[in-house]
């Protein structure tokens, strides 16, 4: 009888052990090792540390100056000046803007129309993705298409580009350019002087290049100055 009791209390006590091995190796297993809690720390700490971008957004007084440009001027000419003009003098260009069609009109430095190559004047079509010099000046010895030219090579950004598809602009200042009023906003694009009656800008630095626009008339550009067949 003893023997049997003895037994039992060793099964007892046998099983006992296990229960307590079991325990302390689920412990074990559950505790985070050292090196993962030091990755959790470092992750924690870069958020904490790692600055924000700034939030990108135009402000409600600048969108509503932009949106003038939409709703004032339908179509526009202007003198043009920046980096595409210094091959021709650092002369102006004279820019006809309306809709998707553009024509302008490069300085050029042999004012010579007597060959049958020369041109006065490039038209782009945006929807078309084409561009085409002409010669259709009155003094012009040969009239007519030139030559298709490479989209991307012939084309300008155009005053209305530079106002278009900003992620953010917020006003700085407030300037007098070519006896206009214009405000100085800082966007995505540069420093703009923006014409505050038709929302378009006179004067850009960007990236350390200055544009120029000068002499702008809006809603003056009828279809036969952007269409060398009406023209």
């Amino acid at each position: 009888m003893m023997k049997k009791i003895l037994i039992v209390l060793l099964l007892v006590v046998f099983v006992m052990y296990l229960s307590s091995c079991a325990s302390q190796q689920s412990a074990a297993q559950s505790k985070p090792s050292p090196q993962k809690v030091l990755d959790i720390d470092t992750k924690v700490e870069q958020q904490a540390t790692t600055p924000q971008a700034p939030k990108q957004e135009i402000s409600p007084e600048v969108k509503e100056l932009l949106d003038k440009s939409k709703g004032r001027a339908k179509s526009i000419y202007y003198k043009y000046k920046g980096p595409e003009t210094t091959t021709a003098g650092d002369n102006f260009f004279e820019f006809y803007v309306k809709g998707a069609k553009i024509k302008y009109k490069p300085a050029l430095l042999v004012k010579s129309l007597d060959r049958e190559d020369s041109y006065d004047s490039i038209f782009i079509d945006k929807d078309a993705k084409t561009a085409q010099s002409y010669c259709i000046a009155a003094y012009c010895a040969y009239k007519g298409k030139k030559q298709d030219l490479n989209y991307d090579s012939a084309y300008i950004s155009t005053i209305f580009d530079w106002v278009d598809g900003l992620a953010s602009a917020k006003k700085v200042g407030e300037e007098v350019i070519d006896d206009r009023t214009t405000w100085k906003v800082e966007t995505s694009r540069g420093i703009m002087w923006i014409d505050t009656f038709y929302g378009v800008p006179l004067k850009i630095d960007s990236n350390g290049k200055n544009y120029r626009f000068q002499q702008i008339s809006a809603n003056s550009v009828a279809d036969a100055d952007v269409n060398p067949i009406l023209g």
